[in-house]
């Protein structure tokens, strides 16, 4: 059983060590050592717009406008209007109920115009969402979303989530927008996301990528994801061929499935080798460079100092490469590093970082294509997971020889 490591709490700011020089590394809290829960939100709304009250009965037609179909039904003005109009499959609940609030009120749908039919060819436009571009692991899979959607002549739509509820209110408006997104492509820092589950349930084909989301029963979703267990074994397993016996992890937030699939990788490398897991750091926080940096004065406390890290996300990573040097630490000499997601500034740090490599663009291919085929109706509730690929580069060399005496 790993042991509960528990680090102190700081009421005010949290700052590394300052060498003499004056040089200063951006401000961090403390990590949480297999305490702590995930830092930030990415809590973003992808559900249309709720039917505005009713305003009673109309002039228009029989009286019964979209809008009171949308309230009787429990659904959007623009999902009532799609569903209609044959533009848009949603879940047999759904569709019942929107059948049995036209029938009930009897509304009457005007015959569709030639501008409303959906075209014989092309997939409408999609949404990827992904909760920022200040990650290069998120900034390298939009790129690679781009490429593949161009290739296959497919229109897409950039959506940030973010962390704050502004961004995700704008973000709601953006994609609700007359209902002009036809699939959405979403990449999250949650676990749980109820807005998601709406847009399911209303019928937006939707494809998770990456971290995979918690759904109830029923609903139906495509999921494209890394093979993050055997990703952090290998990682791992390296460090252990290398000559390391004192492996520490850095990991993300622990509610993530990347963050939990990971770290039981990396433990369970950790006993097959015959080490005690127990006898191990592992340290939570958020995929940031400031938390990796912060990690220092928790891996180098007495008798607890490690002589290599599996670091859960390369942007940690490289927060540990930049702040070693503050600590009189060289890597690899001193310490080894092996990081994830294969971000692309990786190969011109130094030394150059050591890495689980990312297949962004069979995610982006695969993605896509499972979204068009849901798009189409041919969805069949794909999980694909995809290999990580260890890139050994120069963060990671053998353990330095015990001091004499």
């Amino acid at each position: 059983m790993l042991r509960n490591l528990r680090t102190e709490r700081f009421h005010g700011p949290w700052k590394l060590s300052i060498p003499p020089r004056g040089t200063r590394f951006p401000a961090s809290p403390p990590p949480a050592v297999d305490h702590g829960g995930m830092l930030g939100s990415d809590r973003h709304h992808v559900q249309e717009p709720a039917a505005p009250p009713d305003r009673g009965p109309s002039s228009e037609g029989t009286g019964m406008t979209l809008t009171r179909v949308a309230q009787h039904a429990g659904v959007s003005v623009s999902t009532v209007s799609r569903y209609l109009r044959g533009q848009l499959n949603v879940q047999p609940v759904t569709a019942a109920r929107i059948d049995a609030a036209v029938s009930e009120l009897g509304y009457h749908a005007p015959a569709p115009q030639p501008a409303d039919r959906a075209p014989a060819t092309g997939t409408g436009l999609i949404s990827l969402v992904l909760p920022d571009l200040v990650n290069p692991y998120f900034a390298q899979l939009a790129d690679a979303f781009t490429a593949a959607a161009a290739a296959r002549d497919i229109p897409l739509l950039l959506g940030v989530s973010g962390r704050h509820d502004e961004r995700a209110a704008r973000l709601n408006r953006l994609l609700s927008a007359a209902g002009s997104v036809a699939g959405l492509i979403y990449v999250g820092m949650r676990r749980t996301n109820e807005d998601v589950d709406r847009a399911i349930d209303e019928g937006l084909p939707v494809v998770i990528i990456d971290e995979e989301l918690e759904l109830a029963e029923g609903r139906e979703v495509d999921t494209i994801t890394v093979d993050n267990y055997g990703g952090a074994y290998q990682a791992t397993s390296y460090l252990v061929q290398l000559g390391h016996r004192a492996i520490a992890h850095v990991a993300g937030p622990q509610e993530l499935s990347t963050t939990q699939e990971r770290k039981r990788g990396y433990l369970d490398a950790i006993r097959d080798a015959g080490l005690d897991p127990a006898g191990q750091l592992v340290l939570h926080g958020p995929y940031t460079e400031q938390f990796g940096a912060s990690t220092f004065p928790y891996l180098h406390r007495a008798g607890t100092a490690p002589t290599a890290v599996f670091v859960g996300s390369d942007i940690a990573a490289v927060g540990m490469l930049a702040a070693a040097e503050l600590h009189g630490l060289r890597i690899p000499d001193d310490l080894s590093v092996v990081g994830c997601d294969g971000i692309r500034v990786g190969q011109w740090l130094r030394p150059k970082l050591t890495t689980l490599e990312q297949p962004t663009a069979e995610l982006a291919a695969t993605a896509l294509d499972a979204l068009t085929a849901r798009m189409a109706g041919n969805g069949t509730n794909v999980r694909k997971v995809l290999p990580l690929q260890l890139v050994v580069r120069g963060s990671a060399a053998a353990p330095p020889e015990p001091s004499a005496g």
